[in-house]
């Protein structure tokens, strides 16, 4: 199904739901948890934030994040329960409670049967890139199968506005939803900020502005140093700065420079890989706030914020490294920034923030080892060359049989399958029990197993079954084993499993009628949205949420 037709019968749902939606809406909001409804909603996601970062480096905060950490209601016991840890699918349930087996965003990426072709999480050729004339990915939320917190606020209060920023484009979509009045994303082909006609027929003019003075450019030649001129912080915080599996196993010390110059697509994206591409985005989400007048009357307004650079930071160089720290640190001063800039333009105590994560991360192989864990590297083709020696001895002559070869999501091609007289439960049996002798993988789940019902014995089922989306879901589901890191790089690291390293996350919400103080309660990003949408009076549904977290966010104190 293209990305338009699933827009379509998406719309169709979402009128049935949001028409009642409205009636309740207007009954209920005067019954607001909160006595001041909040000007402006900041919803920050900081992809890659692994939960032990607000804890491992609380001591040298002195911003934004030190704001939230002790002004905040901090739940330090959140995961994820869905399997498929990657930025699409997180991004997709933080403001939406939904998880991938109902909104049907199960990866960054996933074959299309009807396509025959993977597609990308927010592809859709129905619409127009806005702002960029060098190329690029005209994006859409047209695959998200669900609404939103700003949606449902949309719907009951049509004064409200709802943007969403980030560098990539599927985090600046997908937590502002299908009704938001705009979503911004980063180009790295000119490093401009960009959207589509989903959004708006032209660019408004404050983008063009924006966009005309060269922000990316003028970072040229700028070169990334510690923060802290107090080298032994960095020893007792993060260890040493050179260690083995960084980056390219070269360029793993402090200073770090921004490889290649403007206009060249290399120095735009490698600028991703530095603080500087958060601190360029407060600045973007400042001009977007000014922009589409956000927090300036009771109309509640919602910018969603997602920082990439934790990501990006984190792949290069491990949750371990100095650089990570450091980028921490900066980032905790970008969101003060931010903080500053929201209350300046709705008000002291007339803003609700709430922050968490996509996903966590891996520690590097290297960094495991050398603490006693028996960890590894491994490649894509040592999973699936083993499948295809499989079914080439299982099957002689047959061919075609696999559609899309993602070692931990296969999809066959059925039509092949059966045009050569092959059972469709053999083949399975065959590529399972190839993958399992791999010593990569623990677990492999059919297409019929994860439509069942769930097993008494498998704690990890749960997981795979809340990520698992038919269409789009493999026929095969491999769960590859923890700390195997299977991203075929020199160095760095990765996430998309559902290990604990992986699954843990921030979640904090701060504002007026929160009260402070951590809370151990067992809770994850899907019970963010349901209490969220509570707070700002709307009706919103439990979704895929489990823990009611809104009797701990107004208790008193």
């Amino acid at each position: 199904m293209t990305p338009r037709l699933v827009s379509a019968c998406a719309s169709l749902v979402l009128i049935a739901l949001t028409a009642n939606i409205a009636s309740q809406a207007q009954a209920t909001t005067a019954a607001s948890p909160v006595t001041a409804r909040p000007r402006l909603v900041i919803f920050v996601a900081v992809d890659q934030m692994r939960a032990d970062y607000l804890d491992r480096f609380r001591p040298l905060f002195t911003s934004g994040l030190k704001r939230l950490a002790e002004g905040g209601a901090v739940f330090t016991n959140a995961r994820y329960r869905h399997a498929c840890t990657e930025t699409g699918p997180g991004h997709s349930v933080l403001l939406s409670g939904r998880s991938p087996r109902s909104s049907g965003i199960v990866g960054n990426a996933w074959y299309d049967r009807t396509l025959r072709q993977r597609v990308n999480v927010v592809d859709d050729p129905a619409v127009r890139l806005i702002g960029s004339s060098r190329g690029g990915r005209a994006a859409s939320p047209a695959y998200f199968g669900a609404f939103t917190v700003g949606d449902m606020l949309k719907v009951s209060s049509p004064a409200s506005r709802v943007v969403g920023v980030s560098f990539k484009d599927r985090a600046a979509i997908l937590p502002a939803g299908r009704r938001a009045d705009g979503a911004y994303w980063y180009q790295t082909t000119d490093g401009r900020f960009v959207t589509s006609s989903w959004y708006t027929e032209r660019a408004p003019g404050w983008l063009e502005k924006w966009n005309a003075g060269k922000r990316a450019d003028a970072l040229a030649g700028r070169t990334w140093e510690r923060l802290l001129p107090d080298a032994a912080s960095y020893l007792r915080f993060a260890g040493e700065d050179a260690v083995d599996g960084e980056f390219d196993r070269e360029d793993v010390v402090f200073p770090h420079a921004i490889r290649g110059v403007p206009p060249a697509f290399e120095f735009y994206d490698n600028l991703r890989r530095t603080p500087f591409a958060d601190e360029m985005l407060l600045d973007f989400a400042a001009a977007a706030m000014k922009g589409h007048d956000l927090g300036r009357d009771e109309a509640t307004d919602i910018l969603t914020v997602s920082f990439s650079a934790t990501d990006v930071i984190g792949h290069t160089y491990g949750p371990d490294s100095q650089e990570q720290m450091d980028n921490l640190l900066r980032l905790d001063r970008t969101l003060g920034r931010l903080l500053d800039e929201a209350e300046r333009r709705a008000g002291k105590g007339r803003v609700l923030v709430v922050l968490s994560a996509d996903h966590g991360a891996m520690p590097l192989v290297e960094v495991l080892k050398t603490r006693g864990v028996d960890a590894r590297r491994a490649d894509a083709a040592e999973l699936y060359q083993p499948v295809e020696q499989a079914l080439a001895a299982r099957f002689p002559g047959a061919t075609g049989l696999i559609a899309d070869p993602d070692p931990m999501e296969f999809v066959l091609d059925r039509e092949a399958i059966t045009q050569q007289g092959l059972s469709f439960e053999d083949v399975e049996a065959a590529i399972r029990d190839a993958l399992l002798a791999t010593g990569l993988v623990e677990a492999v789940y059919t297409h019929s197993q994860l439509v069942g019902a769930r097993p008494a014995d498998d704690p990890f089922f749960d997981r795979h079954q809340r990520a698992f989306f038919a269409s789009r879901s493999g026929d095969l589901v491999a769960r590859i084993k923890k700390h195997v890191y299977l991203g075929g790089y020199v160095g760095g690291t990765g996430h998309g499993s559902p290990h604990d390293y992986d699954r843990h996350v921030p979640i904090v919400f701060m504002g007026p009628g929160i009260t402070p103080g951590p809370h151990d309660v067992e809770t994850g990003p899907e019970d963010i949205a349901w209490a969220l949408g509570r707070l700002l009076g709307l009706p919103y549904p439990q979704q895929d949420s489990v823990t009611d977290l809104l009797p701990l966010l107004t208790q008193a104190p």
